[in-house]
């Protein structure tokens, strides 16, 4: 549910000659709170994090940990890939996110019509995965468990990457999380892999989280919330 803002204000009977005495005792102006989207429960560094994002990695965890409330599933979303892929998108900046992604639907295309162009932005990272959630990561492995076989995904956005998919084989599981996959994976990474991870937790590190919904402060976790208290 999206927060109720309240805005204050000076009620209109207060005598002028009150509103002149307290003048000298107020702040002259107060700064404007955030006009939020709605749906915004958090804020990292003023990027609003919608409940929809967050639900979304939700049900997926819930999948492989389906005794979990939804509460709990909540708060693995938002420490396991919401702050992350957060911060990833603030340090690539949504210009560059929207480059690669572009590439990465260039590519799909080419690979539809049975080439392997290189796409314009990005060329991508060839890899076959064998295995199951832990090998592919939690966004291509749930699409994967429902994927027609030998049928190309439309770009999947994962922390720091878009990523093109196509299932080669998937075997029978009576829970989600015993079916073992081959898939075909192209990767599109917005920066350099070989220092993304350091500096998305230094980006992290200096963060500052906003709880826009009170009631989200219990989702997440002390060291956590001590953590993205900002630069100081």
């Amino acid at each position: 549910m999206s927060p109720l803002v309240r805005t204050l204000a000076w009620a209109s009977a207060v005598p002028a000659a009150g509103v002149l005495a307290l003048a000298s005792c107020v702040p002259e102006s107060r700064p404007t709170p955030p006009a939020w989207p709605a749906g915004t429960v958090l804020a990292l560094n003023d990027t609003p994090i919608l409940v929809e994002e967050v639900d979304a990695i939700a049900s997926i965890v819930a999948r492989v940990e389906p005794q979990h409330t939804l509460p709990d599933l909540r708060r693995i979303a938002l420490t396991n890939v919401i702050f992350q892929r957060t911060a990833a998108r603030q340090i690539v900046g949504e210009g560059a996110r929207d480059a690669v992604h572009a590439a990465a639907e260039v590519g799909r295309t080419a690979l539809l019509r049975g080439g392997e162009a290189p796409a314009p932005v990005a060329a991508p990272q060839f890899d076959q995965v064998k295995g199951g959630l832990p090998e592919l990561g939690l966004e291509v492995w749930n699409w994967a468990l429902d994927a027609e076989v030998g049928a190309w995904s439309e770009p999947i956005e994962t922390t720091g990457a878009w990523r093109l998919a196509r299932v080669l084989e998937r075997s029978a599981g009576l829970r989600p999380g015993d079916v073992q996959l081959e898939v075909d994976v192209r990767t599109f990474p917005w920066s350099d892999p070989d220092t993304f991870v350091r500096e998305l937790e230094e980006h992290l590190d200096r963060s500052k989280l906003t709880f826009v919904d009170e009631s989200w402060r219990d989702l997440v976790p002390t060291l956590w919330q001590r953590r993205l208290r900002g630069s100081p």
